[in-house]
């Protein structure tokens, strides 16, 4: 008798183990359910948008398209950039995102007059350049809009959901906002020595730099600032005299800082200058960073004058050199390979210096896209750039 009420006992234990598990997978399944309904139908908060992130992110990937090339009207395309499964492309009208195999998933029709966009791994910020207006959206639905009190000079998103808006300023020379994930005001930075003309975050959203320009007895002077994220506090800046033409973070602690003569490593947590490459007299052309390597191009300012192209590591040890037979107007680092868009043709190095392909793309090719490798967008298409085996 005992052990039939012992098997009895265990019996109903087990049932009730079971039961329990299939309760909380019903309560789950009607939460995951209410969420995808609530963001689908856009009747869902802040609390939903990191949600609605993974979700947009997975429906880009299952929405199957006819493959590259897509062939379309391009020919107005402003910016073109990958953002997460998706490849974000703005124009004059519209915030387009495609999938992986060439399917238009989302269509946003704006109605600004200068607008911009920044991508991050998910998301887009969207801005009206001079007015108020700033969106952030993904793959399938704006999130937030947020209007400024002053006019935007630039907006950037990092990877990890952080915006940086650079605006004018009522009191100061200009000012910069950072926003959270669910566009909560974090901190404001303001400019009061020069004039904030641009700002980037790391991809960790820790730190902030701050592009600023002044005129000082007729010569223009650069001051860049780096303030911590967490408390909003200014650090140091970095003064070099020139203008820079292009700021990015490629590591938490590593800032790379393009000029029209040279490109700098700045190690941001020490404030000193690690290494630098300077271009010999010639002017920069394009520069591009992926993975372990950093690309640039640098030459004269004619169409038809040759153009030196340099593969650097990240700690900017000298990978090769090479000599482009043109003006280079875009670069892309993707599966081994260096894609050079030069004035009427694309070159493919691999990484030991040797041109695998030359395309001719003519006069309608725009630009290089690093998505799912590396897409040529040119006025009427966007195809898949073929790897070349290795001879």
């Amino acid at each position: 008798m005992s052990e039939k009420r012992l098997s009895r006992k265990e019996l109903a234990r087990r049932n009730r183990k079971q039961n329990t598990k299939r309760k909380n997978l019903r309560s789950l399944m009607i939460v995951v359910v209410t969420a995808v309904l609530l963001y689908f139908t856009g009747l869902y908060g802040a609390s939903l948008a990191y949600f609605g992130d993974f979700i947009s992110s997975g429906m880009t990937i299952f929405q199957i398209g006819k493959g590259f090339p897509v062939e379309a009207d391009f020919s107005d395309t402003l910016q073109s950039d990958k953002m997460g499964t998706g490849l974000a492309i703005l124009s004059p009208d519209s915030f387009d995102v495609w999938s992986p195999t060439g399917k238009n998933v989302f269509k946003y029709t704006h109605t600004m007059q200068r607008p911009v966009m920044d991508t991050a791994s998910k998301r887009a910020v969207l801005y009206d350049r001079g007015s108020t207006t700033l969106k952030v959206l993904n793959g399938h639905n704006v999130l937030f809009q947020q209007e400024m009190e002053n006019s935007i000079i630039h907006a950037e998103i990092s990877d990890s959901n952080r915006i940086a808006v650079t605006t004018r300023s009522a009191s100061y020379n200009g000012e910069v906002t950072v926003f959270n994930y669910n566009m909560k005001q974090r901190f404001v930075w303001y400019c009061a020595t020069g004039f904030p003309v641009g700002s980037t975050l790391s991809d960790s959203g820790k730190t902030l730099a701050v592009n600023t320009v002044q005129t000082v007895n007729g010569l223009l002077i650069n001051n860049i600032y780096l303030i911590d994220v967490r408390d909003g506090k200014e650090m140091y800046s970095i003064s070099s005299g020139s203008y820079p033409l292009k700021i990015q973070f490629i590591s938490d602690s590593r800032l790379l800082i393009a000029y029209q003569n040279r490109i700098v490593l700045w190690d941001v947590a020490n404030n000193t200058q690690l290494a630098a490459f300077e271009f010999g007299g010639s002017t920069l052309q394009s520069v591009a960073v992926s993975g372990r390597y950093i690309a640039v191009a640098y030459g004269g300012l004619s169409q038809q004058q040759a153009s030196q192209l340099t593969l650097l590591s990240k700690e900017f040890e000298e990978k090769f050199t090479v000599t482009v037979p043109e003006k280079i107007r875009d670069l892309s680092l993707s599966s081994s390979r260096l894609y050079t868009l030069g004035a009427e043709n694309l070159y493919e190095y691999d990484y030991s210096a040797l041109l695998l392909n030359t395309v001719n793309t003519g006069a309608l090719a725009k630009s290089l896209v690093d998505y799912k490798g590396t897409l040529l967008l040119t006025s009427t298409s966007v195809s898949k750039v073929e790897k070349t085996k290795s001879r």
